[in-house]
């Protein structure tokens, strides 16, 4: 009765170890992932101001689709072409309140934004809030859908 006891009290020692373990390891793996997008997220920002074609294209899914505070709705090929012919050009982009939630081979980026910048002539609205989905294909985070919606300020 003794041993049978003391062997599965180790049991379930172990298996609260292990347990344990794979709760960390998840915890570190979810917490990477949250880093690299975020990562990205900083490398978007600065290939938009900069018109960076090479980079926006390392970044984008080919099917990403992006929808704009103004309902502007735009492919990979579309940003990238209104970018480099500077249709759409950003002096600053910043965001805040940034939340990252991983979902396997997904992740869903959340927060505000704060841009300052013109498409086509007229000035983009500058305070927004921001959804934006990446997926993890052939090994990369790649950017498959955003969209902006206006901040609304409380009064």
């Amino acid at each position: 009765m003794r041993r049978t006891l003391v062997t599965a009290v180790l049991a379930l020692t172990a298996t609260a170890i292990a347990l344990g373990q794979k709760q960390s390891s998840s915890r570190d793996q979810r917490s990477s992932v949250e880093q690299a997008i975020r990562q990205l997220d900083r490398e978007r920002i600065q290939a938009q101001i900069g018109a960076d074609a090479v980079a926006l294209d390392r970044i984008y899914a080919n099917d990403f689709i992006g929808v704009g505070p103004s309902g502007t709705v735009r492919t990979k090929a579309q940003v990238i072409s209104d970018f480099t012919s500077g249709d759409l050009k950003f002096q600053s982009i910043t965001t805040d309140e940034v939340q990252v939630r991983v979902y396997e081979n997904t992740a869903v980026e959340t927060g505000l934004s704060t841009m300052v910048g013109q498409d086509k002539g007229k000035a983009v609205p500058r305070d927004t809030r921001f959804t934006r989905v990446w997926v993890k294909q052939q090994g990369r985070w790649r950017l498959v859908a955003n969209h902006y919606s206006l901040r609304i300020t409380q009064q």
